[in-house]
């Protein structure tokens, strides 16, 4: 291959793969990407000393869920009026009033809450009541948002009554900047990470760390060795 045939061979493949993506971006449906960007501001409870000055408190959601023909509540979802929380859930979630009258759902910010130590919560927490209890099994979604500008937690924790908290864990499926869990009860529900200090994960990257370093240093003494050896022969011959 000739030096000409080297360089033109990378400008073929980089031309290729800019028409390739251009064609996929085209196919793609508008508003496919829609929500990756970061979302409006976090409205916070208590917000965080930087953004106190333009912080707007958080927002409130109310749904009436109707009793269909079938004796089942129906489906559906209730948000918050901000989009920072919500509960999806599916047909025959709540338990039929008797007298088949609607059931209604209320999801609250709360600003006094249990100590969540040592999780370290990045949500508001929010309370989520009805008129009638859930079903046994029929597990709702639970979804929360948070700052762009924060670190992702990990995990959606919940309590009831005065607590302790308690940790329901994480689908792995919402959309950016969202974090949603499965639970069995209504409740008061954030979402946080422990610090990995906190439970003596930072002591085994520490250490984790320590050994990286020798291995390197190890691996790089035969190199020096033999770097001096041609060094020494180079010497000598000259």
């Amino acid at each position: 291959m000739t030096a000409i045939h080297r360089v033109r061979l990378p400008l073929i493949v980089l031309s290729l793969t800019v028409v390739a993506y251009s064609l996929a971006a085209w196919a793609v449906a508008p508003g496919f990407y829609d929500g990756i960007a970061p979302p409006q501001p976090y409205r916070w409870v208590s917000p965080p000393p930087q953004f106190r000055a333009s912080n707007q408190p958080p927002l409130t959601g109310h749904a009436t869920v109707r009793v269909a023909s079938n004796g089942l509540v129906d489906p559906g979802s209730v948000f918050t009026q901000d989009g920072q929380a919500a509960l999806s859930f599916v047909p025959g979630t709540f338990v039929t009033p008797p007298d088949r009258s609607a059931v209604t759902i209320d999801i609250r910010p709360q600003a006094t809450n249990p100590d969540p130590s040592p999780v370290r919560m990045v949500t508001n927490v929010y309370c989520i009541t009805s008129t009638s209890p859930l079903v046994a099994g029929k597990d709702p979604l639970v979804t929360l948002q948070f700052s762009g500008s924060v670190a992702q937690p990990s995990d959606v924790y919940e309590y009831q009554g005065t607590g302790p908290w308690r940790k329901i864990g994480n689908t792995g499926s919402a959309a950016p900047y969202y974090i949603a869990a499965r639970i069995t009860e209504l409740g008061c529900f954030a979402a946080g990470s422990v610090p990995s200090g906190s439970s003596g994960g930072g002591q085994s990257l520490v250490v984790l760390a320590v050994i990286a370093v020798a291995v390197v240093v190890l691996a790089g003494i035969p190199l020096l060795v033999l770097r001096r050896r041609r060094s020494d022969d180079d010497y000598e011959d000259g």
